[in-house]
């Protein structure tokens, strides 16, 4: 019974440390340093790699039981139709089968690439918990990591700034 409650107050203090902007810096990736180079297979088996062809991108890391995640996907959504021609947007689910996140992203409407990751995508970009949101600038530069669901008013400020 103790370790139960322990176990739930860890967990409730990370998730609570989570929910909040964070300035990443590890050996991994740090916020205005060039975002790690990746390679990823989206669902409908096309290569993704870190160049966005000098285009901003967004990316979304998620799992499909992850609450959060499902509660914040609809305003991202929202947001990537009002910036789909000016942002290039990534969603990346932390290894599920292909199949299940493909009954998911199709659930949702998701029209932006979906890729499953092994865990190499997470680890290069150092995420600790879901949701994960990745800013990168044009020139590739990581700008900004929202950690926890990211409210609609900071997803849009934060997509504003890399549309101009």
């Amino acid at each position: 019974m103790l370790r139960a409650l322990l176990a739930l107050l860890a967990f409730g203090a990370t998730a609570l440390a989570a929910a909040r902007p964070v300035a990443v810096r590890s050996d991994v990736v740090e916020i205005g340093q060039s975002a790690p180079r990746f390679l990823i297979d989206t669902l409908d088996g096309r290569p993704m790699t870190g160049d966005f062809n000098g285009e901003p991108a967004y990316i979304n890391v998620f799992a499909t039981w992850c609450s959060p995640c499902r509660r914040e996907l609809p305003s991202i959504l929202g947001l990537a139709r009002d910036y789909r021609d000016r942002i290039a947007f990534l969603f990346v689910d932390e290894q599920e089968s292909p199949a299940l996140v493909r009954r998911f992203a199709a659930s949702f409407g998701v029209a932006a690439p979906v890729a499953v990751d092994p865990g190499q995508f997470a680890a290069a970009f150092d995420v600790r918990g879901l949701p994960w949101s990745i800013f990168i600038d044009r020139s590739g530069i990581v700008q900004y990591v929202y950690a926890g669901s990211i409210p609609a008013s900071v997803l849009r400020e934060r997509l504003s700034e890399l549309a101009r």
